[in-house]
């Protein structure tokens, strides 16, 4: 259990997901993920266009002392269109996340939000809001988790480039203990909400709380035919904090990573299985 800014919280632990650093731990709590899941304003409908996203899937992660809680929101659409002149950022499966990360020791939080970013970045960067007096911004290189906590990884994990902009807290417009987001483009990249919405701005999404289990991780990094899910989640404790590097895109590769697909649900199943009839043995 945890406490929260003055509420305990139970958390159900995931002791086979295979998408952690060895020292995290997957949890959930669907309490704790409804109490602070972020409000996505959606004003010019670049989010609904052509569909409203299709679920806001949250996973927690726990360092080993647990004095550290990330709680993770991925927000997915299943279509993205995004045309204009001669950019074309058409595709299926679109991911955007947003973080909250807690210090259960000081009380402190951080929000990570999947943002706007330079051309070298893809367009992409992230803004970081926590406590520091003044807004600044950097350019940072990282190193991705290897296989098989981030499937992409390789050996000895993938290098990549992002920026980062680090915001004051109190920049940051909150509902409660909700943080409330603005979609601003048509890829679907966010800003935190820094200001008083007119009342026609609030156009708000709300795709349905799931889990982002490992059965959804495999099919989002395995089934996608295209534009599979390219976020490596397995540290999110280390800057950027929203970690990506492309996922192969090629027949071949597509070929392998269904087998794998094959394999992994496979393995899950069995596991499922076995902890059933173990169960319905020691009840017996």
């Amino acid at each position: 259990m945890v406490k929260i800014e003055g509420v305990t919280y139970e958390l159900e632990y995931d002791t086979k997901d295979p998408y952690v650093a060895p020292n995290l731990r997957v949890a959930f709590c669907d309490q704790l993920a409804t109490d602070f899941a972020p409000i996505i304003f959606d004003p010019k409908g670049y989010g609904s266009t052509p569909f409203a996203p299709d679920i806001l899937a949250y996973r927690l992660l726990v360092d080993a002392n647990e004095e550290k809680l990330y709680t993770l929101y991925e927000i997915y659409w299943r279509r993205q269109d995004c045309s204009w002149k001669e950019l074309n950022k058409d595709h299926d499966h679109d991911y955007e996340q947003i973080q909250i990360q807690f210090d259960l020791k000081t009380g402190e939080k951080k929000y990570v939000v999947s943002s706007v970013g330079p051309i070298d970045s893809a367009g992409h960067g992230i803004e970081i809001y926590k406590n520091v007096p003044k807004a600044t911004f950097k350019n940072i290189e990282y190193h991705t988790s290897p296989k098989p906590f981030f499937p992409w990884g390789g050996k000895s994990g993938q290098k990549n480039l992002t920026q980062i902009r680090t915001i004051p807290t109190n920049n940051l417009f909150l509902d409660g203990k909700r943080p409330t987001i603005i979609i601003v483009n048509c890829y679907h990249a966010f800003t935190g909400v820094k200001r008083v919405l007119a009342a026609e701005e609030k156009i708000e999404l709300k795709p349905k709380l799931e889990r982002l289990s490992q059965k959804i991780l495999n099919t989002w990094y395995y089934r996608h035919n295209k534009n599979r899910y390219g976020h490596d989640i397995s540290k999110p404790f280390e800057e950027p904090c929203i970690l990506y590097y492309p996922p192969p895109e090629d027949g071949l590769s597509r070929f392998v990573y269904t087998i794998l697909w094959i394999l992994s649900t496979f393995k899950r199943l069995l596991t499922e299985l076995f902890t059933s009839l173990s169960k319905n043995t020691s009840n017996n």
